[in-house]
């Protein structure tokens, strides 16, 4: 009777902690968008990204909601939200296996990999049928398009008009090069479906279409910061020939030597040397020749890089950061003046701190009618044994970097029997019918079970060595629980997963990004990178062969460095200066304004999150801490 007492009052704890979180979450500021204030830091790109959403949604409902037919065709269009996010994510996956627009039946031999008997790298060895794909892209892109024209035509808005015309437009251009694709069995100059696919996703997500007018906007409103860069490159490009005219020496290269000194190279070499200077790339191997012949030349370098590397770069990612913020700040008073009567406060369901053991959260007490049961669940309900547990996976984890023997074996057997033993106990205490309701049990179960069984394989004399120590690696997650106590850390955590959603967004246009250079580097590039023994480090596999080793190289590119050796090699094998300008401008338009600003919004919300001056979030977490 005692037992079912205190059990009872376990119960009444445990809902009024559960009224305090949820009173908690509907207090929250993410989207309680009648709370945002221009002036306030409350306004960020997640609640910017929300507005937008929702005040579209609202535009569309107000157009179609006084007339009943149209009502009631918006209701089926819904109805196919999940066919439509189904077509969509096939639509990007299946590019990974797209035959590329280079490969083609009459030059190369099977897959693409071999030409003149020199090997091609690629990352993917199997692609599609062509056929196939393009009768599955065809396919998806009719039924893509037809679905946003025929939306268009429920709202009626002349904007959604404007924009199912180009979508149809698109439709149109995709159908006609796929079907020419497919009668002339892929060998065709130029291949445009992958060029047009960043083309309709942008114009199929109406976030992705608002960033990228938005920094379209900010680029055309800075031109003035842009001619000063490019004065000033022309500037010391002057400067630097004039100082160093007397070690002018004849360079019988056609193309621009990178790792060479500039000013003994034609005119516009010095221009794209002194912007590989500026990127701050391979510095020291640019001006220790003239350094070395008299330290006073270093004076030209120092100045160079203080004004365009310091000073401009610096500058224009102010000025784009500012522009990018002022346009949300004006935006999001402009839909708060004119929807505000209409929002009503909508909060998320978010990350829910564990107030209580794995074992108090998932099991029942009242279900167990004997005392052994009874007795079994407070031994795993006890902190010591929680701490017994986590130092099991830290052991296990630990293992990965041991030498593989026997010993390592029965160490990983041990460990892994006793949690595996204890996720069996939580399927009998938690019963079938809530065990399907428990994500991180089955989680647990499935990762438990699939390690003792490799173990014991290994045991047994089967190598499966790689595949076991990869799974190891979760154990590590079991072993850190102990953080989710540290009331910094959960904060952090709820302001990532809370707006998970918008980060996606917010590298959305990056992503985008990529895909457009890959499919120009495919078209310009596209099966003309070779293997070389004759290179220690083989750049040659940072190339546009395919759609992944496009994205691949274009992530190479966004960490900048040696993207001045990737793109001197694609010089050297095109033997012209033009290829350059590919690889300035994905710096210029990918580096230096999208990642850069995506990276500032980020950390902003973040920082703003975490900082010691929101008592909200700090109060509720300290209040959980006592309650407990």
């Amino acid at each position: 009777m005692n037992q079912n007492n205190n059990s009872l009052k376990y119960q009444d704890n445990v809902k009024s902690l559960d009224e305090d979180k949820e009173s908690y979450f509907c207090n929250s500021n993410l989207l309680n968008f009648q709370n945002i204030d221009p002036c306030n830091d409350s306004n960020n790109f997640a609640s910017f990204y929300a507005l937008n959403r929702l005040s579209n949604r609202l535009e569309n409902q107000t157009s179609y909601t006084q007339n009943y037919q149209s009502v009631r065709l918006m209701q089926k269009y819904k109805k196919q939200k999940i066919v439509r996010t189904i077509f969509f994510y096939t639509y990007l996956i299946i590019t990974i296996f797209q035959r590329p627009s280079w490969c083609n039946f009459v030059d190369y031999q099977e897959y693409c990999s071999v030409y003149d008997g020199q090997k091609i790298p690629i990352m993917v060895d199997f692609y599609l049928p062509i056929n196939l794909y393009y009768c599955v892209e065809i396919l998806i892109v009719l039924y893509l398009c037809l679905s946003k024209i025929f939306k268009a035509i429920i709202i009626g808005q002349l904007n959604n008009k404007r924009i199912a015309i180009v979508l149809f437009i698109i439709m149109f251009l995709i159908i006609i090069n796929d079907i020419t694709v497919m009668i002339l069995e892929n060998n065709i100059s130029i291949n445009i479906s992958l060029l047009m696919k960043p083309i309709l996703i942008v114009l199929w997500k109406q976030t992705l279409r608002s960033t990228i007018f938005h920094y379209c906007s900010i680029i055309n409103k800075g031109k003035e910061i842009y001619y000063l860069m490019i004065f000033s490159l022309i500037f010391f490009a002057g400067l630097g020939s004039a100082i160093f005219q007397e070690n002018d020496q004849n360079n019988s290269s056609t193309i621009c030597q990178i790792d060479q000194p500039p000013f003994s190279q034609p005119e516009q070499c010095i221009i794209i040397i002194l912007f590989v200077l500026q990127t701050t790339v391979n510095s020291p191997d640019i001006y220790l020749p003239y350094y070395g012949e008299s330290r006073i030349y270093v004076v030209y370098f120092i100045l160079f890089q203080f004004i365009n590397t310091t000073l401009i770069i610096n500058l224009i990612l102010a000025f784009f950061y500012s522009s990018y913020k002022d346009l949300m700040e004006k935006e999001t008073k402009q839909i708060l003046s004119k929807y505000n009567h209409r929002f009503s406060l909508q909060t998320q369901k978010f990350f829910r701190k564990r107030t209580e053991s794995d074992i108090t959260r998932l099991a029942n007490m009242l279900s167990l009618d004997n005392v052994i049961s009874r007795q079994i669940y407070q031994i795993l309900d006890h902190k010591l044994y929680e701490i017994f547990i986590e130092i099991l996976s830290l052991v296990s984890f630990i293992m990965i970097f041991l030498k593989f023997s026997k010993q390592k074996l029965y160490i990983l057997l041990v460990c892994n029997s006793i949690m595996f033993t204890e996720c069996l106990l939580l399927l009998y205490f938690t019963g079938r019918r809530r065990f399907w309701k428990k994500k991180s049990l089955i989680i647990e179960f499935l990762f438990s079970s699939s390690i003792l069984f490799l173990v014991i394989l290994n045991l047994f004399g089967y190598k499966e060595e790689k595949y076991l120590l990869i799974l190891l690696c979760y154990r590590l997650l079991r072993g850190c629980k102990w953080m989710l106590k540290n009331k910094s850390f959960i904060i952090l955590i709820i302001s990532i997963t809370s707006i998970f959603q918008y980060i996606v967004q917010l590298f959305g246009a990056l992503f985008i990004l990529f895909m457009l250079f890959t499919a120009l580097g495919q078209l310009l590039f596209g099966g003309k990178i070779f293997y070389s023994d004759q290179n220690e480090v083989h750049y040659e596999l940072a190339n546009f062969n395919d759609f992944l080793s496009g994205m691949c190289t274009c992530w190479f590119l966004l960490i900048i460095n040696n993207w001045n050796v990737i793109s001197f090699n694609y010089a050297k094998i095109f033997n012209t200066d033009f290829v350059y300008l590919f690889f300035i401008s994905f710096y210029i338009i990918v580096v230096l304004f999208t990642l850069n600003v995506t990276i500032a919004l980020l950390i902003e919300y973040i920082v703003q999150k975490i900082n010691v001056t929101n008592q909200t979030d700090s109060q509720i977490l300290y209040d959980y801490q006592t309650l407990k």
